[in-house]
């Protein structure tokens, strides 16, 4: 049975919060002050803390040096309680590694949905950690790759953060992989068997009808012309999982100050709604640009920033990275062996690479990152026989019509026309400077559906 330590000077809270525990399954201890909770930590080691932010000797926050350095998940989660919340305090709780923080009188709903996501006992915590260290050396942490001594301190930096409900800014170039890096958190969190929900707020303006506030709140029937129905928001369809906002700086300002206010006040209302609803999700947000940038041209607010940067992560250029464009050059031919292999494209052995064309990737410099060194990888890989000797197919010319030439696209007569559809997309997007409503416009189609074009073809950060 996992066991909770609850330090609260309140009686009846203290009744309450302890009743709504062992309702749920937990042994209970109790404390009313600093030095209470102190002494029952030299008599057991709990599962989870529930502490008030203030108490009659001190503030709870207090208690953090006290709690043991090693708890049987790694990181003992703590849940602070106050009744006069701010960004402050929130941020300051964040800082001092807290796991999450509820505002009194406390919502019992949110509060049972936190106490479902902490371990139980005997959970095999010890193997999953030496399974993790052992595929980190070998360059796997979830679905992120890479062995470099900068990546590797990323690894670090989500270890330590998965584990908290703290909402978390991802910064790097295009490309670095924040949509990856967020999954990574989300799959190694507590919230890894809710939805992982994303969006890129730059978009937004391809999304039809709705509007930025409806696609992040939900809106209610005959909010607005065209509202036949209510329709769940962002906020809603990530409950008890986690949501990732891409180029939150593209956020309109007002937006941003409204999720700020959910995030505080962990509750929301749809659109032409007039009930506020309980929100429960992790957010993640990321920036392209630099975050500093963004917060001084006033594309990114200030309070949002000091709230989201609380927890932040750097995802590291791919020139930064010593040998892992190598590593990322060998996963994108095996992963193309078996997508040709499944769909009967090619027959025989699989195509291997030569050292001159490892040379290569570890010697450019990739401005676009990982993505740019995916697809140049395959269009490498269609232009090649069975060695891919060279990443500059563009100055050879391709065999069987399958490479660029300039703002031409040459097919071979018998190209699977789903291949040809993504070789036309890709020298459209390319001889425009990746401009996608020009591309869209030479197209013929809409934004939103090269959006989604894009989207199945792996081009997304």
């Amino acid at each position: 049975m996992p066991h909770a330590l609850i330090v609260e000077d309140d009686p009846n809270s203290l009744s309450g919060l302890s009743a709504i525990l062992a309702a749920d399954g937990f042994s209970v201890d109790t404390a009313t002050t600093l030095a209470e909770a102190r002494a029952a930590l030299t008599r057991f080691i709990p599962d989870v803390v529930l502490i008030d932010l203030n108490l009659p000797d001190g503030s709870g926050l207090d208690l953090l040096p006290s709690l043991p350095a090693h708890a049987p998940d790694g990181a003992l989660p703590v849940i602070v309680m106050t009744g006069n919340a701010t960004v402050e305090s929130a941020i300051e709780g964040l800082r001092h590694g807290i796991w999450d923080y509820l505002l009194k009188p406390v919502n019992i709903p949110r509060l049972r949905s936190l106490l479902a996501r902490i371990p139980r006992p005997y959970e095999l915590t010890e193997e999953v950690q030496a399974l993790r260290t052992t595929l980190r050396d070998l360059g796997h942490f979830g679905p992120m790759l890479g062995r470099s001594s900068s990546i590797q301190h990323v690894y670090d930096l989500i270890e330590q953060t998965a584990p908290t409900e703290a909402a978390v800014l991802i910064c790097g170039e295009p490309g670095t992989g924040k949509k990856i890096a967020a999954r990574t958190l989300h799959e190694l969190s507590r919230r890894r068997k809710g939805p992982f929900v994303a969006f890129d707020c730059a978009a937004a303006r391809d999304s039809g009808q709705r509007t930025m506030e409806s696609l992040l709140f939900g809106h209610e029937r005959g909010a607005f012309a065209g509202a036949e129905n209510r329709e769940p928001g962002l906020l809603e369809q990530s409950g008890g999982g986690t949501l990732f906002l891409e180029q939150i700086d593209a956020l309109p300002n007002a937006q941003q100050e409204a999720l700020l206010r959910a995030l505080d006040s962990q509750t929301f209302m749809r659109v032409g709604g007039s009930n506020r609803i309980m929100t429960d999700f992790r957010l993640i947000a990321a920036t392209r640009t630099p975050v500093r940038q963004a917060v001084t041209d006033g594309a990114l607010r200030e309070d949002l920033y000091l709230r989201l940067n609380a927890s932040s992560i750097a995802l590291p250029p791919l020139r930064e990275r010593d040998d892992d464009a190598a590593l990322f050059a060998e996963q994108f031919v095996d992963e193309l062996n078996r997508e040709n292999h499944i769909v009967g494209v090619t027959s025989g052995s699989p195509k291997r690479i030569s050292p001159a064309f490892i040379r290569e990737c570890l010697a450019n410099e990739w401005p676009g990152n990982v993505r740019e060194l995916r697809e140049r990888v395959r269009r490498a890989y269609h232009a090649s026989g069975d060695v891919i000797e060279t990443l500059r197919i563009d100055e050879q010319g391709g065999p069987n019509g399958r490479g660029l030439n300039g703002s031409s696209v040459q097919v071979t007569v018998g190209t699977a026309l789903a291949d040809v559809e993504d070789m036309l997309i890709r020298a459209t997007l390319e001889a425009v400077g990746g401009t996608r409503h020009r591309a869209a416009t030479l197209l013929g189609i809409s934004p939103k559906t090269l959006y989604n074009k894009l989207q199945r073809m792996k081009l997304e950060p």
